[in-house]
């Protein structure tokens, strides 16, 4: 006999989880909830070729900014947008992290509204691996 924890997952369909994910965007956005985020391991490296840079996990801590204005935008860009637009603490160059991933980006500028500010790996928890 098996235990719970051997029974197969039930198959869900991608709809189901694009709603599911749908559903707590809305839900963190609402509640003004922490801009955090846990990548999957093949998520860990920096997009940017040639960067070694390795990161797990990031609480932004966007109320660390001490700009009001500032930190509801970078809410809103984090729970309706993409996600956000900010430096590699190594290499420098712009990335954005996003619920789903990390892209390497080549104008930041075309994410205004997601821009973080140069020092905001100084302000934001880390996991590095």
């Amino acid at each position: 006999m098996k235990s719970q924890s051997e029974a197969p997952a039930p198959d869900v369909s991608p709809e189901e989880i694009q709603r599911r994910i749908d559903e707590y965007r809305w839900l963190g956005f609402q509640s003004k909830g922490e801009a955090q985020v846990v990548y999957k391991t093949s998520d860990h490296p920096c997009p940017w070729p040639g960067c070694a840079a390795r990161i797990a996990g990031i609480n932004f801590q966007l109320k660390k900014m001490e700009d009001t204005e500032l930190c509801e935008r970078l809410l809103a860009a984090w729970w309706q947008g993409p996600g956000l637009v900010g430096r590699c603490p190594d290499c420098k160059r712009h990335v954005l992290y996003g619920l789903g991933g990390k892209t390497a980006v080549s104008d930041p500028q075309s994410f205004p509204s997601a821009l973080l500010p140069e020092d905001w790996h100084a302000k934001a928890h880390l996991v590095r691996k």
